[in-house]
C-alpha cells in the first residue's frame, strides 16, 4: 500500500531526526534538567503508539474498501447471470407448447416445406430472443428434425440430456457441459423441455426442444460492464464444485481451474501468486438458483492497492466527512489524540525554554525549537493521513459504491424490459391469433380460443397484469384477465402505443406506450408493449395487434430495492432509497420512500438529469435536509434493445445513501 508506506517512511525519518536532536541536547546542555528531555521522550513514545494505531486503521480501511468492491462485483456478476437465466426457464417451457412445433413433430415424414416453415418460425424466435444461438427440435429417438445452425453436422444425438428430459416431469432441464449437440463448442448451456401432444404433462411425448444459450457472449458482456480497463482483478464464474467455467482473463485464470467455492473471503496462492479472493453464491431470483454457480473476484495482492486515487475537489469535503456517521470513530480519535499530544509537547517546549533562560542555557533553545517543529510535522502527517483516508479510501468507497448501485439498477431495468419487447413480438406470431383475425368475422368460439391462449401465457409470465388482442380498428377482442373483461369491445386509445403497432407489419418492430397512467392498469402508470399481428399468408398485411400491460409498480420497486445497500444483518440501511426517473424528473418508480409518488417530479438540480446514456456518476448532496451520497446512472439498453431497434426511452436510476 503506497500511501501507508509513504506515511510510515516520513514518520520514521522524523522519529530518527527527533532521536538525533535529543542526543545533541543531552551532550551539549548539562545545565538543563534531565526531566525535560525525559518528558519529551515520553511524548515521542506516545506518538509512536498512536502511529501503530493509525497504521493498523489505514491497513484495515484499505483492505475493507477492496473487499467490499470485490464482493460487490462477484455478487453482481452471478446475480445478473442468474436473473437472465431465470427468463430462459419460462422461454423453453412456453415454446415447447407451441402448436406449430407439435403439429410438425406429429408428422412421421415432414416435407421440406414443413421443415422450412418450422425453421423460419424458430429463426423468428431467435431474432427476438437474441440470447440464443441455436434451437434444436428432436424426436423421441434422438433424430434432429429441425434446427437453425446450418454449419452444425448434427443429425442425431444420444446425449443423455435428451433421455433425461423425456423422463423428467420438471418444467425444464438445465445442462452446462460439453455436448455433441454443439460439437464445435467447448461447452454449452442448454435448456431442454419435453414436447407433448397436449398441455397435460402425462400426454404422449413427441420429442425434445433444446434452447442453446449464448453463454460466452453473455458472460463477456457482464464482465465488460463490471471491470474497467485499468482493472487488475479477474472475475470468474465457478461451478458448484469450484471449477472455473468463465473467466475475464483466461490467460491468467483458465477454464477448469479449481478453487474452494465455499470460503467467501480468503488470501490464496494461485500459480505462485498471492490473490485476495472474494467468492459469492447467488442470491437467486424468484426462487431460481440455477445450477448452484458462484461469482468470484480475484485481485493480485501486489497490485491490489497500486491504483491511482482521484482526490475530491470539494472544499467542504472534510466538514462533510466529519458529519458522516460512517467514518470510523477510532480515526477521529487518532486525529484528536495527535493534536492533543502535540499541544502537550508545545507546553513542554515552553517549560524547557523558561528553564533554559533561568540557567542561561541558550545552547538548548535550538534543540527545543527543532523538537517543537518535529512534533508539529508529526501531527501534520497524522492529520493529512486521516484526511487522505477520509477522502481517498472511505469517501471514494461510498461514492464508487453509490454509482455502482445506480448503474446496476439501470442495467437490471434494461435487461428486464428487453424481455418485454421480445415477448410481445413473439406472441404476436401465434398462429391461432393470425388465423382467427384473418376471418371476416370472429365467432364467440374464436374469441374464446384467443382468450384461453392469453390466459395460458399470462399464467406463465406473471410480470403482466393483462394481455389483450385487438383488431385492425383497435377494438379489444379478448383479454387474459377474467376480471378485466369490461374492456372487451372497447377501443384502445393512442396512449397505449397500439396505433404505432398497427402501422408496421415488420415482425421485428414493437411499440411502447409513454409511461402514463392508464385505465388498463387501474389508472396507475405503466408501460404497455405492443406488436402487430399479421396475416399468415401475407405477412405484410396487419390484422390487429397484441398489447401486454407490464406490472410496473411492484416490478420496478423490486428492481430498485434489490440494489439498495444493506447492513451486516441483511436489512436495508436506514433512510436509503432509490428511484427511476425520466430526463424531465418525472418519477417512474420509488423504493423505500413513502412520501415520493410515481408521476410526481423529483426536486433535484437539472445537472443530475443530463448524464449521457450508459454512464454513471456520484456526488454528495443535501436532499430534504439530509446529507446523501447520490449515485446516478443513465440507461444504455441491453443487446439490441434501445440500442439498435429504434426505441428511445432514457431512464435514470438514482440511489440515495445517507451519511
Amino acid at each position: 500500500m503506497p500511501d501507508v508506506k509513504s506515511f510510515e517512511n516520513r514518520l520514521a525519518q522524523l522519529n530518527a531526526w527527533w532521536g538525533k536532536i535529543t542526543l545533541i541536547g543531552k551532550i551539549n546542555s548539562h545545565n538543563v534538567a534531565a526531566t525535560i528531555l525525559d518528558d519529551m521522550n515520553r511524548t515521542q513514545s506516545k506518538f509512536g503508539e498512536l502511529q501503530q494505531k493509525l497504521t493498523h486503521n489505514l491497513l484495515y480501511e484499505n483492505v475493507q474498501k477492496l473487499v467490499l468492491d470485490n464482493s460487490s462485483k462477484a455478487q453482481v456478476a452471478i446475480d445478473l447471470l442468474i436473473r437472465n437465466l431465470f427468463e430462459r426457464t419460462a422461454d423453453v417451457g412456453f415454446l415447447a407448447t407451441d402448436n406449430d412445433i407439435r403439429v410438425f413433430l406429429a408428422e412421421q415424414q415432414p416435407s421440406q416445406q414443413q421443415i422450412d416453415f418450422i425453421e423460419t418460425r424458430l429463426q423468428e424466435y431467435v431474432k427476438k430472443y437474441s440470447v440464443y444461438d441455436e434451437i434444436m427440435v428432436f424426436d423421441t429417438k434422438g433424430q434432429l428434425k429441425a434446427h437453425l445452425d446450418k454449419s452444425s453436422p448434427v443429425k442425431f444425438s444420444d446425449d443423455p440430456l435428451l433421455a433425461q428430459t423425456l423422463a423428467s416431469s420438471d418444467d425444464y432441464v438445465e445442462t452446462f457441459r460439453y455436448t455433441d449437440l454443439q460439437p464445435g463448442r467447448r461447452h454449452s448451456l442448454i435448456y431442454s423441455c419435453k414436447i407433448t401432444e397436449t398441455d397435460q404433462k402425462t400426454s404422449k411425448s413427441l420429442g425434445v426442444l433444446c434452447l442453446c444459450f449464448r453463454f460466452d457472449d453473455e458472460i463477456h458482456g457482464i464482465f465488460a460492464n463490471l471491470l474497467n480497463q485499468e482493472e487488475k482483478g479477474i472475475l470468474t464464474i465457478l461451478s458448484v464444485d469450484g471449477q472455473v467455467i468463465a473467466s475475464s482473463d483466461e490467460q491468467r485464470v483458465p477454464l477448469r481451474a479449481k478453487f474452494s467455492a465455499n470460503t467467501p473471503l480468503r488470501l490464496n496462492i494461485y500459480q505462485g501468486k498471492d490473490y485476495i479472493t472474494n467468492t459469492r453464491e447467488t442470491s437467486g431470483y424468484q426462487g431460481f438458483f440455477g445450477l448452484g454457480w458462484y461469482g468470484q473476484m480475484m485481485t493480485p495482492l501486489n497490485e491490489a492497492f497500486s491504483g491511482k486515487h482521484a482526490a475530491s475537489q470539494r472544499s467542504d469535503f472534510t466538514d462533510i466527512m466529519e458529519q458522516a456517521s460512517s467514518f470510523p470513530q477510532e480515526l477521529r480519535n487518532i486525529r484528536k489524540a495527535s493534536a492533543d499530544i502535540n499541544a502537550d509537547l508545545g507546553l513542554l517546549v515552553l517549560n524547557g525554554q523558561i528553564a533554559s533562560a533561568r540557567k542561561n542555557a541558550a545552547e538548548f533553545m535550538p534543540v527545543l525549537e527543532a523538537i517543537k517543529q518535529i512534533g508539529s510535522d508529526i501531527a501534520s502527517i497524522f492529520t493529512a493521513s486521516v484526511n487522505r483516508l477520509q477522502e481517498v479510501t472511505v469517501m471514494s468507497s461510498h461514492l464508487n459504491n453509490a454509482g455502482f448501485l445506480a448503474a446496476l439498477a439501470a442495467d437490471i431495468m434494461d435487461r428486464n424490459l428487453y424481455e418485454r419487447a421480445n415477448d410481445c413480438r413473439w406472441w404476436a406470431l401465434t398462429s391461432a391469433f393470425r388465423h382467427n383475425l384473418a376471418q371476416p368475422e370472429l365467432s364467440p368460439a374464436d374469441k374464446r380460443q384467443i382468450s384461453e391462449i392469453l390466459q395460458y401465457i399470462n399464467a406463465l409470465y406473471t410480470v403482466y397484469t393483462n394481455l389483450y388482442v385487438y383488431n385492425v380498428h383497435g377494438e379489444i377482442l379478448a383479454v387474459s384477465d377474467s376480471k378485466q373483461t369490461q374492456w372487451v369491445g372497447t377501443t384502445v386509445d393512442a396512449s397505449t402505443g397500439a396505433l404505432a403497432a398497427l402501422q408496421n407489419s415488420n415482425s421485428q418492430k414493437y411499440s411502447v406506450s409513454p409511461f402514463v397512467d392508464t385505465h388498463l392498469y387501474q389508472n396507475r402508470h405503466t408501460y404497455i408493449y405492443n406488436a402487430a399481428i399479421t396475416d399468415l399468408t401475407d405477412p405484410k398485411k396487419v390484422l390487429g395487434g397484441i398489447g401486454i400491460v407490464f406490472d410496473s409498480e411492484p416490478q420496478f420497486s423490486a428492481m430498485l430495492e434489490e440494489t439498495l445497500p444493506r447492513d451486516e444483518n441483511g436489512q436495508l440501511l436506514k433512510h436509503c432509497f432509490a428511484v427511476y426517473t425520466d430526463r424531465n424528473k418525472n418519477l417512474i418508480a420509488v423504493a423505500n420512500r413513502a412520501d415520493l409518488k410515481v408521476g410526481d417530479k423529483l426536486t433535484l438540480e437539472d445537472r443530475f438529469f443530463g448524464l449521457p446514456n450508459g454512464q454513471h456518476s456520484s456526488d454528495i448532496i443535501q436532499y430534504d435536509n439530509q446529507s446523501y451520497v447520490l449515485g446516478m446512472a443513465a440507461s444504455k439498453g441491453y443487446r439490441e434493445y434501445k440500442t439498435a431497434d429504434g426505441y428511445q426511452n432514457d431512464v435514470l436510476a438514482l440511489v440515495f445513501i445517507p451519511f
